[in-house]
């Protein structure tokens, strides 16, 4: 009988242990790498942020327009300047996975305005869209990640 209880003890133990091991918050807290990661990924985001809703503002207020150079510029390296970020600490991980989906959509856009011109604004600005929307949800699970 004393030997079932000491199992049954030892079993209880187990248990609070792996409940407390899987359900316990992650650790959010950042050295000072991944602090600067994030400085310099909020800071790319307005980067690029800033030219799509610029541009998207533009193709919906155009006539059939060409898009001004300055707002196209900013934007055709997006991929290549996401990675010069670097790589994030392991917790923001999906946070990068969001800018690459906006900058696939942003070069994505340009790349059918590049090939169709004026007659490809409608779908070039959806595609802006569709990277606003990205870098948002981005911005969004930096701040949920990192509990703020």
């Amino acid at each position: 009988m004393k030997g079932i209880g000491i199992f049954v003890l030892l079993l209880l133990v187990a248990l609070g242990v792996a409940m407390f091991v899987v359900t316990r918050p992650p650790n959010r807290n950042l050295d000072a790498q991944g602090r600067a990661w994030v400085a310099r990924f909020s800071a790319w985001r307005a980067d690029v942020a800033r030219p799509v809703n610029q541009a998207e503002v533009v193709i919906g207020i155009s006539r059939g327009e060409k898009l001004p150079a300055r707002l196209i510029e900013p934007l055709r390296g997006c991929t290549v300047t996401l990675a010069k970020l670097g790589a994030p600490p392991s917790l923001l991980e999906g946070v990068v996975k969001n800018a690459n989906a906006a900058c696939g959509e942003v070069e994505y856009g340009l790349s059918v305005y590049a090939r169709y011109g004026s007659p490809a604004l409608a779908t070039t600005k959806l595609h802006l869209h569709r990277a606003g929307r990205w870098l948002a949800q981005a911005e969004i699970n930096l701040h949920q990640q990192l509990g703020e």
